[in-house]
């Protein structure tokens, strides 16, 4: 006579095997979910830069004043940035004259760490394009110059990504410092 069917011992290694691998999935989601966050910052600055670009190519909501549109940087709000209507031709932004159009606010566990030119490491950064062309300012140079923004997971900031910017207007994501 033979039997069908499953032994004790048998349902008890895939039970087993079941709740080893649910476990193991479940641990790592805290970890995962930081760098799936630092992610999407960085493809959110990365899309706002290439918004604020277009804007100037088309003249979006402007009003008649506005000599450009950027994006503006500053250690002070790690956590936030703004987009900005360009009022005084200076290619820079003032709080005085200039039009905030939007502040963005960085996912909770997210914070800007650095923010680096190829002179120094300022406190600010304003990243402008003038239209109708645009003309690229970062840090309110419009040549030879380049900027870096680094995100990273404010309880571990060794995990980082780096948005680069340059004065032909070209925006890339980077995981390594260039």
């Amino acid at each position: 006579m033979e039997n069908k069917g499953f032994t004790l011992i048998e349902l008890l290694v895939i039970i087993s095997i079941t709740i080893l691998m649910t476990v193991m999935v479940f641990s790592n989601y805290g970890k995962n979910n930081e760098i799936f966050a630092l992610e999407r910052s960085a493809q959110k600055i990365y899309q706002d830069i290439r918004r604020v670009q277009e804007m100037a190519m088309s003249g979006f909501e402007g009003s008649v004043a506005t000599t450009g549109y950027g994006v503006y940087f500053n250690m002070n709000s790690t956590s936030s940035y703004l987009v900005y209507e360009e009022q005084n031709s200076n290619m820079w932004y003032e709080s005085e004259t200039d039009i905030v159009k939007e502040t963005i606010n960085l996912e909770k566990e997210i914070i800007i760490c650095a923010l680096n030119d190829n002179t120094n490491t300022p406190s600010v950064l304003s990243v402008s394009f003038e239209p109708p062309n645009p003309l690229t300012y970062v840090g309110g140079v419009s040549s030879a110059h380049e900027a870096i923004i680094t995100l990273c997971v404010a309880s571990d900031t060794t995990k980082k990504k780096y948005i680069k910017i340059n004065n032909v207007g070209r925006v890339e994501i980077v995981n390594t410092y260039p």
